[in-house]
């Protein structure tokens, strides 16, 4: 007898084995002493960081309340204008022997300029060494503002008084349409004062 394929049995593959349960999302709980850790030391941090803070801000105030009281901010007072008055200079080369009848043009005799000049005082009544910047404003007869020039001094120890003169010149700013002819009275307008180490 003669095998026949088709009398046997096909054979069939075993069925897969189950699929294992889906895994289900795990919920994280901490132990009882875990949050509380956390928490302490973020507490700490943000203490420890505004008490820095605090302390800053604390220092700086009264950093600047006691350098303010010290300097008690009246710095005006330290600096005395002592009038002032119109001066007509020479060109300096005139007194060397200039020449406008040569054909040079190096010895030409320059014009004479017109300037104000002024005395002042700068005395520190400080307890440090300082650097003083002074703006000094020039005014009209009328009180109205013609010009502005700058004056200072360096290293001015306490107790002494350092004495100069200034000038309004043809370089100092002027108001429109003003000249230096109309100056009658000059003031003190705003003074820094830079306390120094030493």
């Amino acid at each position: 007898m003669a095998d026949s394929t088709s009398d046997r049995p096909v054979p069939t593959p075993p069925p897969p084995p189950p699929y294992p349960p889906a895994p289900q999302a795990a919920h994280w709980q901490p132990g009882p002493s875990a949050p509380r850790q956390r928490g302490r030391g973020l507490l700490i941090t943000v203490a420890v960081a505004c008490s820095v803070v605090a302390g800053l801000l604390a220092g700086g105030g009264a950093t600047w309340w006691v350098l303010k009281s010290k300097d008690d901010g009246n710095a005006m007072a330290h600096v005395e204008i002592l009038g002032g008055k119109s001066v007509v200079k020479e060109d300096p080369s005139d007194l060397g022997g200039c020449d406008d009848t040569d054909e040079f043009t190096y010895n030409d005799c320059d014009p004479a300029t017109e300037t104000y000049e002024f005395a002042y005082k700068i005395t520190n009544d400080g307890d440090d060494p300082a650097n003083y910047s002074v703006v000094v404003n020039a005014f009209d007869k009328d009180g109205e503002f013609v010009a502005q020039t700058y004056i200072g001094a360096t290293h001015v120890e306490p107790g002494k008084t350092d004495s100069d003169e200034g000038e309004f010149n043809e370089y100092s700013t002027l108001e429109d349409g003003r000249d230096l002819s109309d100056i009658a009275s000059v003031k003190t307008g705003h003074v820094e004062r830079v306390a120094l180490a030493n």
